[in-house]
């Protein structure tokens, strides 16, 4: 059976934060015929939850660009990839080389606790603003203790100011960096840091193989889901996404509307997958037969 991982933002739910109607639709049809569906984005349990909501089944969340695999109805932390103390530090010397600070994410039971030591930006401040008060997570501010279990760091700022941390950090042996831009907020840019062990696709293969399935088709839209892309047996951008995303895609959906990845997924069938159970047209003949963009 098809197990289908969707990228969030930018790809699966829209500008309010929400799944359109006519995507939840398609993706609860394929988990009822049999199939599987995950999230994998940037984003916490804290507000994937909420996102997740209309689907009806949805397997545990990868989470934290794959540091974590999060199971809602047992609530707890299935996988982690954490931080160690002395790469934290290595990240931390480079953040005040540059003047920068940002925000470290740490796991104490299945809750977050976020660290920080200064606002120093307007968009940190409507970051924290729009997470404060969330279910699974707490931002203090101060170092974090030194028994915490570290995740990652979030740095927000400027696109030039980012591109300089990003370069620095890629020097550091044993990390992971993504550096993007805000898909709802394109002044504002992004660096994540993690330990090299996570990524989408660890995420996507601890599913695979805990659940059993055959086949995996992932959605995405930015370059921290090249990852994702990596674990896939199919590969689907959306018509928004970056270049480099269409590049490594098997397709690229043609709609420019949030609804597509699941309408794509309501309709799709793979030939380990019955008729009965997967419908009776395969989406990527349809694809080559109606046009739509093979990259």
């Amino acid at each position: 059976m098809t197990l289908f991982v969707s990228d969030l933002d930018g790809t699966l739910i829209d500008s309010r934060l929400q799944i359109p109607p006519d995507s939840a639709d398609g993706i609860n049809a394929a988990i009822f015929r049999g199939c599987g569906f995950a999230a994998a984005t940037a984003r916490t349990p804290a507000t994937v939850g909420e996102i997740l909501a209309p689907i009806h089944g949805a397997l545990p969340a990868i989470v934290m660009n794959g540091a974590g695999v999060f199971d809602f109805e047992k609530e707890e932390y299935l996988h982690l990839c954490l931080l160690s103390p002395e790469k934290t530090a290595e990240v931390r010397c480079v953040l005040d080389s540059l003047g920068m600070g940002g925000f470290l994410y740490t796991v104490r039971g299945n809750h977050l606790d976020v660290y920080y030591d200064r606002l120093d930006n307007v968009s940190k401040r409507m970051f924290l603003d729009a997470r404060a008060n969330k279910p699974y997570k707490t931002f203090w501010q101060g170092r974090e203790p030194d028994e915490a279990r570290r995740v990652f760091f979030c740095v927000i700022d400027s696109g030039e100011r980012t591109e300089k941390l990003a370069r620095a950090l890629r020097q550091v042996d044993g990390l992971r960096v993504f550096h993007y831009r805000d898909v709802h907020a394109p002044d504002c840019w992004y660096v994540e840091i993690y330990d090299c062990k996570a990524s989408k696709a660890a995420g996507v293969r601890f599913l695979k193989e805990r659940y059993g399935f055959d086949e995996v088709v992932c959605f995405g839209d930015n370059l921290n889901d090249l990852p994702l892309f990596e674990a896939a047996d199919k590969r689907v951008a959306v018509a928004g996404a970056v270049e480099a995303l269409k590049a490594a895609a098997d397709l690229v959906l043609p709609e420019t509307d949030m609804g597509a990845v699941g309408r794509f997924i309501g309709r799709y069938e793979n030939s380990t997958n019955s008729p009965q159970k997967c419908g009776k047209q395969n989406p990527l003949r349809q694809v080559f037969h109606s046009g739509w963009s093979k990259i």
